[in-house]
């Protein structure tokens, strides 16, 4: 036992020697890891500064170069109607002046002028400086660049000058016509100070120090103003890519500065010492008091804790192996465990048991606009507002991404159809999540127990059908899993097979069906139209499968199999006639969606030798409506490529003339059903002739479709149609005979329209 106790208490000298350093190395350490948290605190709200900023910077430049945007719009409007109507039309130009200057307030001048840029009609607001008959002031420098636009049409944007009243501005000119059709030009000026005013929204400027700069001089704010110290964000819009445009700097106000930031970072650094202090302290007094017991029951609580963590660790990854990390609810494997359960429990119970398959419609875009945290969030909250309407048996799981199944007993279906049309409206009203309101939709399917499935993969899978039905009948609806539903589906998966099989093994083929001038009966372009020839030797109907080809995603395949088909018969044409038609291809949402769609396009246009201008683009309503900001920049990219857009079917999808207004349209179709009883339906040909007249003031052109009669073709001549096609001239037919109409043998060139 003595030499125990002396072991012991050697053991115990030892540990008071280094009692001072433990304590003190613990305060250091803890002060250490304070002022590293302290510093992440400032840098946090450093960072959270800096993505203020940006995202406010970003959404003025979103909203500003979508306002300049539809400004060149109306630019080259005014300008193609000039070239079409002629400088003489002055009642249609002067109205339309007037209506451009009063929309944009802060344009104050508007003139035409002629090749020699003398002003030939001018309209002022406010004091004006030039007057008809003299020469609209604009620099010998931007002679040059005047010139090169009398043969490309793009507008020309001059240096900052300062206007009679002594404020910035800058003149837009944009030639009217182009090369030999140049008849002059539209030139206005713009107050640059009122155009930033109306452009970025009142809230936005009380909320940042906004400082504009155009070519080295300073056009914003006016008059000038003192800079802040520095700028947090910026970007440059340049209106004619000269590389020379405007600079636009921001800086958070001190308001806003002051309530992004907080004492937070102080508040730890001091609570931090502190308790490091005491820590140290609370060390050096529990080593003072430190024995062998303490020491043997401070060893046993620790084994304690590390079997209750673990206990713990292992019921956590039990929960995360049957649960979706995000929502806590059920993921596919717990889901299926329920479902058994449920299945199992239920037996011959009077009670309907059923399967609701929730997806939420507009998820996707959700994400891709506003990000994924936003989207998680949402994600999140939907559990929550269902919450409000199931009962506390009823079971919700999350299939995966914005997919989640419900299962319920109810009295009968008429209860469980009740509570699906109570799910799908609950969804209409809006989230708030973060400072957005975020609006969605969802598509429902149901599948019976035991009907349609008696196991867990069965009625899941044809809850899934039913989903897939709902949503083809336009979202935001349920639809109930039938065996006719099974049956399709069964028939769209084969189909899908068939049509994978048959691009391998090139059986699509394309055919071609002229579209004809309506002044001279001239052939002026084609449109491919894709066949397929089934290997079990039947055609199948173009609209059957492409449908089957947009709903599993193979369309893209198809369309780039069109493509690159079409443009190789258009190179063979060309070694036949450098005259060569316009080739008109259909082009898919998925198509349009692909990031690296413009640059495939522009590489099959190179491979294949032939120029932009002769491809067009054929796009339905539907598929502009998609995703219009994405869209629209795709679309504009194929327009600078020299690509000419066609807008399929107008008429009778979701018609807007917005899209006319906001995309670089260059071609109008117009529906077969508005020609079909032209003759006869004065609704029709209302209709009609509204499009044609619309589409001629636009600059734009008209194909009709779906002609087949004299009568029909006379009425759309006197309309000022400018394309059709139809029977009336050819039905599709293969590459070689288009060769031959090329050569000159067209048959419908002897139709009468008399």
């Amino acid at each position: 036992m003595t030499l125990i106790d002396s072991e012991f208490g050697a053991s115990l000298k030892r540990v008071e020697r280094w009692r001072p350093w433990v304590a003190g190395l613990l305060m250091l350490a803890g002060i250490a890891g304070t002022l590293f948290l302290y510093r992440g605190l400032q840098s946090a709200e450093v960072d959270s500064l800096a993505r203020y900023v940006d995202n406010l910077a970003d959404y003025i430049e979103v909203d500003m170069l979508a306002d300049l945007g539809e400004q060149m719009n109306a630019h080259r409007r005014m300008a193609a109607r000039l070239a079409h109507n002629g400088i003489e039309d002055a009642g249609g130009w002067q109205l339309n002046a007037e209506l451009f200057l009063d929309h944009y307030g802060y344009y104050r001048t508007l003139a035409v002028l002629d090749p020699a840029l003398e002003v030939l009609w001018i309209r002022h607001r406010g004091e004006g400086h030039v007057a008809p008959g003299e020469i609209f002031p604009v620099g010998e420098e931007y002679r040059p660049a005047l010139a090169r636009a009398r043969a490309t049409g793009e507008i020309t944007a001059t240096r900052p000058r300062f206007l009679p009243d002594g404020r910035p501005g800058i003149s837009l000119i944009i030639p009217i016509g182009t090369n030999e059709r140049h008849a002059g030009y539209v030139a206005t000026t713009m107050d640059i100070p009122d155009a930033i005013d109306a452009m970025i929204p009142a809230l936005f400027r009380e909320s940042l120090d906004l400082h504009a700069v155009a070519r080295g001089r300073d056009v914003y704010p006016y008059p000038p103003q003192a800079a802040p110290s520095q700028w947090d964000a910026g970007f440059t819009v340049d209106l004619d890519d000269d590389e020379t445009g405007f600079l636009f700097e921001f800086a958070v106000s001190d308001d806003i500065r002051e309530q992004l930031s907080s004492a937070m970072p102080e508040v730890v650094l001091v609570s931090g010492i502190l308790l490091s202090l005491l820590l140290a302290a609370v060390v050096y007094l529990g080593l003072n008091a430190g024995d062998q017991a303490r020491v043997m029951a401070r060893a046993n609580r620790r084994l304690e804790q590390e079997i209750g963590e673990r206990e713990a660790a292992e019921r956590e990854l039990s929960f995360l192996v049957n649960h979706d990390s995000l929502t806590g609810l059920p993921n596919r494997s717990g889901i299926s465990e329920f479902l058994a359960d449920m299945i199992e429990n239920h037996g011959d119970r009077q009670a309907q048991l059923a399967v609701l398959f929730l997806d939420l419609d507009q998820f996707k875009d959700i994400n891709d606009s506003l990000g994924h945290q936003l989207g998680d969030q949402l994600l999140c909250e939907v559990p929550r507002r269902l919450a409000g309407i199931l009962r506390d048996r009823d079971f919700v799981g999350r299939h995966g991404g914005d997919e989640f199944l419900i299962a319920v007993e109810r009295a009968d279906r008429e209860q469980v159809e009740q509570l699906a049309g109570n799910i799908l409206h609950a969804l209409d009203a809006g989230f708030a999540v973060e400072d957005h309101r975020l609006f969605i939709s969802g598509s429902i399917g149901i599948a019976y127990y035991p009907e349609s499935g008696r196991s867990v993969n069965e009625l899941i899978q044809n809850a899934d059908t039913a989903l897939f039905k709902a949503k083809n009948a336009g979202r935001n609806q349920f639809a109930v899993f039938t065996r006719e539903m099974f049956a399709q589906a069964q028939h769209r998966l084969n189909l899908s097979r068939d049509i994978r099989h048959a691009l391998e093994d090139g059986n699509f083929r394309v055919v071609y069906q002229p579209i004809v001038d309506v002044r001279d009966l001239s052939m002026s372009g084609v449109e491919a139209l894709l066949r397929w020839d089934h290997r079990d030797g039947y055609p199948v109907p173009p609209q059957e499968f492409i449908r089957v080809a947009e709903e599993t995603g193979i369309i893209g395949r198809l369309g780039e199999f069109a493509l690159d088909r079409a443009l190789s018969d258009l190179a063979q044409w060309k070694s036949l006639s450098e005259d060569l038609p316009g080739l008109a291809v259909n082009v898919s949402g998925a198509q349009i969606h692909e990031a690296g769609f413009a640059e495939q396009l522009s590489i099959l246009l190179h491979q294949h030798r032939i120029e932009p201008e002769q491809l067009h683009l054929e796009i339905t309503e539907e598929v502009l409506i998609e995703n219009l900001a994405s869209n629209r920049r795709m679309l504009h990219k194929l327009d600078e490529i020299g690509i000419r857009i066609v807008v399929d079917d107008f008429g009778v999808g979701y018609s807007s003339l917005s899209y006319l207004k906001n995309f670089p349209i260059s071609v109008v179709k117009i529906d077969r059903g508005f020609v079909r009883d032209i003759v006869s339906d004065p609704e029709d040909q209302a209709i009609t002739r509204t499009i044609c007249s619309l589409a001629a003031d636009l600059g734009m052109q008209t194909v009709a479709e779906g002609v087949e009669t004299d009568e029909q073709l006379a009425l759309l001549a006197s309309y000022r149609c400018s394309f059709a096609q139809g029977f009336l001239f050819a039905r599709p037919v293969e590459a070689d005979e288009i060769a031959q109409m090329i050569g000159g043998q067209q048959p419908w060139r002897a139709t009468s329209r008399d």
